[in-house]
């Protein structure tokens, strides 16, 4: 893989790890980014992710891979119910209708299902003066004023090392996030991506949580082949120092030379030990989906 080619790779998957880090770390996520709404939130009570309620609104032309959006039940503490959308901008180009799509999303939820929602957008991209935050429309003395919460992450750049030092672990995957985009060589990529990974080791985390978050920073910051082979090998020596193998019990680079069968073993180890989506790990490796699913079901016949 040359550099142009994981560099779109890379801004191709952006929306992979955020949808499922929002569902994994929803709690952590709006402490960081929205505490406002987080305390509104009694977190005593299960919170409810609405996927297929989500579907029924969006268009199928946006059903695609630019954007990471989620649906969220959630129950306030004054005992109320609520919807909690969360629009995830991901492609990296400001959109210019971005606030008109925030009212179409809130307005097609409380037509279809009547329901009160809490829109919120994050803010990906790396133009500083893309901010949209509300909608408006006014004609013939009819008017439309719709309001909405933003979270840039542009405006962490100058807080990394907040970032790195906050006990909140959505934090770590906002710092992959800004250094997937604002880092463009790959020696740089490659020292961050070190960075945030020995953090993870030396904070103490479990098992799963190392696993976790391991995987959605090597999902966000992607690197040429041959870094990736020495950030491996950079992986290995943290889980000698640190006598935790946690990572390295899977093998995550194919075979230099590209061959089909060694990028399959590879993914049907991913899929297996990291429980990552069959279909995410074929994007991923670039590997026809029906085949990969060919091969777990042998797998899973031989066992």
């Amino acid at each position: 893989m040359d550099n142009s080619e994981y560099r779109s790779q890379a801004q191709q998957d952006h929306d992979s790890p955020w949808k499922e880090a929002l569902e994994a770390r929803f709690p952590e996520f709006l402490d960081l980014l929205f505490p406002k709404v987080h305390q509104l939130i009694d977190w005593s009570k299960p919170i409810d992710f609405l996927d297929k309620e989500l579907q029924q609104i969006l268009p199928t032309s946006e059903n695609g891979r630019t954007y990471a959006d989620k649906l969220v039940q959630v129950h306030l503490k004054d005992g109320q119910t609520t919807w909690v959308l969360i629009h995830v901008e991901v492609q990296g180009e400001p959109e210019r209708a971005f606030a008109q799509r925030m009212f179409q999303y809130n307005y097609r939820i409380r037509d279809k299902y009547d329901r009160d929602v809490i829109s919120l957008a994050v803010l990906s991209d790396t133009n500083p003066s893309f901010r949209p935050s509300r909608y408006a429309f006014e004609m013939g003395g009819c008017r439309i004023l719709f309001e909405f919460p933003t979270a840039k992450l542009l405006d962490w750049q100058n807080k990394l090392d907040a970032l790195l030092a906050s006990e909140n672990v959505f934090a770590l995957i906002v710092a992959a996030q800004l250094h997937a985009k604002l880092l463009k060589e790959p020696k740089q990529r490659l020292d961050a991506k070190t960075r945030l990974i020995r953090l993870l080791y030396e904070r103490g985390y479990s098992r799963e949580q190392v696993i976790e978050l391991f995987k959605f920073i090597d999902w966000m910051i992607r690197l040429p082949d041959n870094l990736e082979i020495e950030f491996k090998n950079t992986i290995d020596q943290i889980e000698e120092e640190m006598h935790m193998a946690y990572v390295t019990s899977v093998e995550r680079i194919a075979t230099q030379e590209g061959k089909l069968e060694g990028k399959l073993e590879l993914a049907i180890q991913m899929v297996k030990d990291l429980n990552l989506s069959v279909k995410d790990v074929a994007e991923k490796y670039q590997l026809p989906l029906k085949e990969l699913k060919e091969r777990l079901n042998q797998d899973k016949n031989s066992d």
